[in-house]
C-alpha cells in the first residue's frame, strides 16, 4: 500500500501505485494517478485530471492539476495534465490543467521546475528542460527538449522555445526562439549560440561549427530570414541540426526572434 501520512488527504478515486508516498498535509484529488517512486515531500496539492509516471518529487506548497487562469474554462468539464518520469517539482511550482474540454497541458521527463515557476494551460514540455525560480510559460507555449529557461523570465503565449535553446535571466520574450542559440532581453534578440550547453550534452566539434555558421548567416549576414534560410539551405552540410533549425523557422506562426539589436540589454 502507499506510504500515506495520517495528516494527507487522498480522496476517494485517487489511484497511487504501492511504493508511492504522500507526506503530511498534502491533498490528492479523486482523478489523480501517481506512478510508481513518486513521492509527495509534504503540503503538496494535486488535483484535476492528473496523472503522473513514475518517480516525481514533488516539494512543499506545489500545486499541479489546478484548473487554468482562463474565463474560456467550463466549469465540470474534464481538462487534463499529464506528466511523464523523473520530474522535481520544487516549492511553489504551479501547473495548470488544459483549457478547453478534453484538451492538455504535457510535460515530458526528467525535467526540473524551481521555486515558484509556472506552467500554463495546454502547454507542452518537452524532456530534460530546467525553469529556474520565477519563470513561467503563458498558456499554449511549446518548450522543445533540453531547454535552459533562466530565472524571471516571462515567455508569451503561444511561443516556441527550441531544442538546447538558452534564455538568459529577466528576459521577456512573445516570439519563437530558434534551437541551439542564447536569447536575452525584452525581444532583445540572439546574442550566440548555447555552445556551453551543446559541448556538454555531447555534440561534436563539427556540428558546433556549423551550428555556428547557422548563427553567422541567419543573426549577422544582414539577409532578410527567408534569404538567410535558404543560403542555410544550400551553402551548409544538411545534417540534422541545420534542418531542425530551418524547419522551426519556417513553422513559426509567432515569428523568429531576431538578432540582437542597439538598444537592448547586452
Amino acid at each position: 500500500m502507499p506510504k500515506i501520512h495520517p495528516s494527507a488527504i487522498v480522496s476517494d478515486g485517487a489511484e497511487l501505485d504501492d511504493s508511492v508516498e504522500v507526506g503530511p498535509f498534502c491533498f490528492v484529488g479523486p482523478n489523480v494517478r501517481i506512478g510508481a517512486g513518486s513521492r509527495l515531500i509534504g503540503h503538496c496539492n494535486i488535483d484535476g485530471h492528473t496523472t503522473l509516471g513514475r518517480n516525481n518529487v514533488i516539494h512543499p506548497f506545489a500545486a499541479l492539476g489546478q484548473p487554468a487562469q482562463d474565463h474560456a474554462v467550463v466549469e465540470g468539464e474534464a481538462t487534463y495534465l499529464n506528466i511523464g518520469d523523473n520530474n522535481i517539482f520544487r516549492e511553489g511550482c504551479t501547473i495548470h490543467t488544459g483549457t478547453k474540454p478534453g484538451s492538455e497541458t504535457r510535460i515530458g521527463s526528467r525535467n526540473m521546475f524551481m521555486n515558484a515557476t509556472h506552467v500554463a494551460h495546454n502547454c507542452i514540455v518537452g524532456n530534460d528542460v530546467i525553469y529556474v525560480g520565477y519563470a513561467g510559460t503563458a498558456g499554449y507555449c511549446e518548450i522543445f527538449d533540453n531547454v535552459l529557461i533562466s530565472g524571471l523570465v516571462g515567455i508569451h503565449q503561444f511561443c516556441r522555445v527550441g531544442r538546447f535553446a538558452i534564455i538568459s535571466g529577466g528576459s521577456v520574450f512573445s516570439k519563437d526562439i530558434p534551437p541551439f542559440m542564447m536569447a536575452e532581453g525584452r525581444n532583445g534578440g540572439v546574442k550566440m549560440i548555447n555552445k556551453v550547453g551543446l559541448q556538454r550534452a555531447g555534440f561534436s566539434t563539427e556540428t558546433i561549427s556549423v551550428i555556428k555558421q547557422i548563427f553567422r548567416i541567419y543573426y549577422r549576414s544582414g539577409l532578410i530570414p527567408t534569404n538567410a534560410l535558404e543560403r542555410i539551405r544550400t551553402e551548409l552540410p544538411q545534417i540534422p541540426e541545420v534542418r531542425e533549425f530551418i524547419h522551426f523557422c519556417e513553422t513559426s506562426k509567432k515569428g523568429v526572434i531576431s538578432a540582437q539589436v542597439e538598444g537592448h540589454r547586452s
